[in-house]
């Protein structure tokens, strides 16, 4: 038999409760029995409590007094604890163990009053002392027999504590899991936006270099960043460590540069190509190589044999030859271009939109990796509480066919 996940608990109850209907009586009639044998007793312990009282006023001999006294206080404290006997009304496995333990409870401690007040009594209340034991022997009595029936035909209630105790979990399961997918498909609507954002901004970004000026104006920055790669990587492709030592000499004053010079090769060190196309530190490169020659053929400046070699073939690739000089050029006419491009408003109007457009591509872009941070969190944590939801289900499969002989396959969620 197939059912759902709602169906499954009122069906499941109903069950429980035909098999369990005969066992509830019995257990019932137990509750209300105890409940009359705490009633009598709390009544029997009562009257005998007042019968002290009045015999303390009446006898006027000692030990006659003391007997009095002796009885009413031991019926006062064994009234004061059948009334601690909290006899639930509930047939539940738990409301009948509190009843079976009340009934202990009372009845250990009240045959303690009743013995040691019997050992001071010495011959008197004998009738009453019976009374006061055959009272104590029925809430005892009670109690065993609930005992009794607690681990025999009792038990059983114990398969509806196990249930409850399964749907609950079923019940809390399934409403984590409603609230993990609810998150789940928040997440995925996240990210679905950040797709729809990030595909219309790049449109966008497409329109705005369908523009002829400011396509001229992109190729001209991809040529420079070229450039730029090119003249660190081959230019200056074993000069860039010589070019902070020196620097570090010329701080130091260990070599003598001129204060230009020394701003220049500074701004070299930092950014080679920018400071290369400047008109203000462009022009000292040349000097600031011939001046590292100079360092290292005086021995200022020192490397390894194979690094100096390297070093000067290529210093001297450089210094007395057009290879600086026409890429200074070649640069310098890509700035100018771009800069005359710029000038025109509508192009450099573009040009911020795009740049405007591209930073909330990479917020975007940002954002969405934390979205799928959060997916995948999101995603683990469903399926975690997805797995315990099944387990618990087929736990609830087996109770059923172990307690009610029926087979039954719960429907879990489709994640």
């Amino acid at each position: 038999m197939r059912l759902t996940i709602e169906e499954y608990g009122p069906w499941v109850s109903k069950e429980l409760d035909n098999q369990l209907r005969s066992t509830r009586s019995k257990a019932a009639k137990l509750v209300e029995e105890a409940k009359r044998a705490i009633s009598e007793a709390e009544s029997f312990y009562e009257d005998l409590a007042k019968k002290g009282d009045r015999d303390m006023a009446t006898k006027k001999d000692a030990a006659s007094y003391r007997a009095a006294r002796l009885i009413g206080h031991g019926a006062h404290e064994a009234a004061a604890r059948v009334k601690e006997a909290v006899i639930p009304n509930d047939t539940n496995w738990e409301s009948l163990k509190i009843v079976k333990d009340n009934l202990s409870v009372a009845s250990r401690s009240i045959r303690d009053l009743r013995d040691s007040t019997a050992r001071e009594l010495s011959g008197f209340y004998i009738l009453d002392m019976r009374s006061f034991g055959g009272t104590l022997d029925r809430i005892a009595k009670s109690g065993e027999r609930l005992a009794s029936f607690l681990d025999g035909e009792g038990s059983k209630l114990q398969r509806a504590r196990t249930m409850t105790g399964i749907l609950e979990s079923i019940k809390t399961a399934r409403g984590e899991l409603d609230e993990r997918l609810a998150e789940l498909g928040s997440v995925k609507k996240d990210l679905e936006r950040l797709a729809r954002s990030e595909s219309e901004l790049t449109s966008k970004v497409d329109q705005l270099e369908a523009n002829s000026n400011l396509r001229e104006v992109l190729e001209i920055e991809r040529e420079l960043r070229k450039e730029s790669r090119a003249f660190r990587a081959e230019t200056l492709a074993h000069l860039q460590r010589p070019l902070r030592r020196l620097a570090d000499l010329a701080q130091r004053g260990e070599y003598p540069l001129g204060s230009d010079e020394r701003e220049a090769l500074s701004a070299f060190v930092k950014s080679p190509y920018k400071s290369f196309l400047s008109k203000s530190t462009g022009e000292y490169l040349t000097r600031i190589l011939e001046s590292m020659k100079k360092a290292i053929d005086s021995g200022k400046m020192e490397f390894k044999p194979k690094k100096t070699g390297r070093v000067l073939v290529q210093l001297n690739q450089l210094i007395g030859t057009t290879r600086l000089t026409e890429k200074q050029e070649k640069g310098r006419k890509l700035l100018t271009r771009r800069r005359e491009l710029l000038r025109n408003a509508e192009c450099k109007d573009m040009y911020e939109q795009r740049r405007g457009v591209l930073s909330k591509i990479d917020e975007t872009k940002k954002e969405e990796l934390e979205v799928r941070e959060r997916m995948k969190s999101a995603t683990s944590m469903t399926e975690a509480v997805n797995k315990r939801l099944i387990e618990l289900l087929k736990l609830a499969e087996t109770k059923t066919r172990e307690y009610i002989g029926r087979e039954v396959q719960l429907a879990g969620v489709s994640l």
